[in-house]
């Protein structure tokens, strides 16, 4: 009886699989290629006309894909509401996005995005 314990421990110790730790938001495979490649996209524009530091980066790469995970889904459930709506639910995504990126800029860094987002006339960054 002993031997078949031994055994079948020393079986399933070794055919048991480590656990991968679950995605969580800010982990760039729980996102489709496309928007992991607009977010990367996004960030490496901003911090060329925002000086970031590494952690900075890593920090608005993550809420890059946060915020356009977050706009697809608006956009997706929206889709047949009015457009007045769907404007106004995308925008305050959009003022979400700004008041979580000020949070994560120092006071010169936050001037210099506001100065950067004043001189787009047509889209934001």
């Amino acid at each position: 009886m002993y031997n078949f314990f031994a055994t079948f421990c020393l079986v399933a110790g070794l055919g048991a699989q480590p656990v991968a730790p679950a995605a969580g938001p800010d982990d760039p495979t729980a996102y489709a290629p496309a928007t992991v490649a607009r977010a990367n996209g996004l960030t490496r524009a901003l911090a060329g006309r925002v000086p970031l530091d590494e952690a900075q980066y890593i920090k608005v790469r993550a809420l890059h894909l946060r915020m356009l995970a977050e706009r697809q889904a608006l956009e997706i459930s929206l889709s047949g509401a009015a457009p007045a709506t769907r404007d106004q639910a995308l925008a305050a995504a959009q003022q979400r996005y700004e008041a979580a990126l000020a949070g994560l800029l120092r006071p010169a860094q936050v001037v210099a995005y506001q100065n950067l987002r004043n001189s787009f006339t047509a889209h934001r960054l």
